[in-house]
């Protein structure tokens, strides 16, 4: 049986390996050509075309083809031995890569890149893309999460309060408390039916988010040694207790399966977009649904302060190399360009969140007039963001059952299918057991 199934997966790669063997690297016409891979969204692949004619004029030495599709396309052009010769990936896919030695280190490049500077990207994107201390890719774009909210809801609150009562926007001063009591009394039934209408808050229990909470209060999802997960300790129970009281408690965020009546679309984006929510925890990629698609003003403010650090998480990726390419120094050029502020510029323009290029950054989050007041907010936050050191998914269902647990804090009709404590718990003891059959059988993430 498994000497069938291993026969199937070999003629299932040759014939993949077969379908994308014009993509590798070949000379042509006097000029070497490289594959570059990126998402198949269709703003990226006009601007990358675009892109890649500014490179070719730039290095008439080399052709660049496009190739796009999304991480499993990458991963089986890898495993085909077809792998692009510079790839997007998200950055928690690095380790695997680099793991398996099919992504080059990008040390010596800089290294001997004299007009290459790391310093010019933002720190936390830099260490993003680093396994065991090593770089193996560029960092391109990410965000943070920051608040995103709605001046209006605001304004009406303050209209109908005493001067004592009335809220101020979010600001960098706000901490738990501040966010969690303005989430509350912007918390409204506004037809007297009985049910919620407008929203206060979304808070979320997804793997981008529940973390953030849990640095804030001084926890760690895992240990440093990347041995243990830490996520059953005082402070981490806390900082999801914290969740759980503002959406079984206070009632003033949306939970799982929540559904309001009358709104167009049921998730929070939509909320927002129809005034149904004040305030969102998102990232900078949440312009792409609401730019020119609101009639009501709205802006940016960093997250509320945790109990004991000013975190924030970072959500980003890279271009990497791979260890296939026949043009390693080629390859280098192109990935090098994508990340110059020409390039970042023509990223950004489009919509791909925030460029870690930090000049281009700090660029076109002052000078954009079609940008909410405070949009140079993403920046700042930058100062305070962290990588996903707990993303590994090379754990399988391990990871995602884990993650699944916390999810339960917010699933339920009438109560929670977990409690803070339970699902802590049960993150921690799920997490551990594939931990430990990865370091038993890989020698760790």
């Amino acid at each position: 049986m498994k000497v069938a199934v291993w026969l199937l997966i070999a003629v299932m790669l040759m014939g993949m390996a077969y379908s994308f063997s014009t993509c590798r690297s070949e000379d042509s016409g006097g000029r070497t050509v490289l594959v570059l891979f990126d998402s198949d969204d269709p703003d990226y692949n006009r601007m990358n075309r675009e892109r890649i004619a500014i490179f070719e004029s730039e290095n008439p030495d080399i052709k660049v083809k496009l190739v796009t599709g999304d991480p499993g396309k990458y991963l089986t052009m890898v495993t085909g031995n077809v792998a692009p010769d510079v790839a997007y990936a998200a950055y928690q896919s690095l380790a695997y890569y680099a793991k398996r030695k099919a992504i080059r280190s990008l040390e010596k490049f800089v290294e001997d890149d004299k007009e290459f500077n790391l310093e010019d990207f933002f720190p936390a994107a830099v260490k993003s893309m680093r396994y065991r201390g090593e770089l193996y890719g560029l960092p391109d774009s990410g965000s943070p999460v920051a608040l995103i909210y709605n001046k209006g809801m605001f304004d009406r609150y303050n209209a109908g309060v005493p001067p004592d009562q009335r809220l101020t926007y979010p600001s960098g001063d706000w901490t738990w408390a501040d966010f969690r009591h303005a989430a509350r009394v912007l918390t409204r039934d506004t037809d007297g039916d009985g049910r919620t209408d407008e929203y206060g808050c979304s808070i979320s229990l997804s793997y981008n988010r529940y973390p953030i909470y849990v640095w804030q209060n001084g926890g760690e999802v895992i240990n440093a040694e990347k041995t243990r997960s830490l996520m059953d300790s005082k402070a981490a129970i806390e900082a999801i207790r914290w969740i759980y009281e503002i959406l079984w408690v206070d009632k003033s965020s949306p939970r799982a399966g929540t559904q309001i009546e009358g709104a167009g679309e049921q998730n929070t984006g939509d909320y927002f977009k129809e005034e149904r929510l004040a305030m969102l925890m998102s990232t900078r990629w949440a312009y792409l649904s609401f730019w020119g698609k609101t009639n009501f003003e709205w802006d940016v403010a960093p997250l509320p302060r945790g109990p004991v650090r000013n975190t924030t998480i970072f959500i980003g990726g890279g271009w990497l190399i791979s260890k296939q390419t026949r043009h390693p120094e080629k390859a280098w050029r192109l990935a090098k360009f994508l990340v110059s502020e020409k390039a970042s510029e023509m990223s950004m323009d489009i919509g791909r969140a925030l460029a870690v290029n930090r000049a281009v950054a700090e660029k076109m989050t002052t000078d954009n007039p079609n940008a909410p007041p405070n949009d140079h907010i993403w920046v700042e936050t930058m100062a305070h963001c962290r990588p996903k050191d707990f993303d590994i998914r090379e754990m399988g269902r391990f990871f995602r059952n884990a993650v699944d647990e916390i999810s339960l804090i917010s699933q339920g009709r009438t109560a929670p299918l977990r409690t803070p404590e339970q699902a802590c718990r049960n993150f921690t003891r799920i997490f551990n057991e594939g931990l430990d059959i990865l370091w038993e059988e890989e020698g760790g993430p």
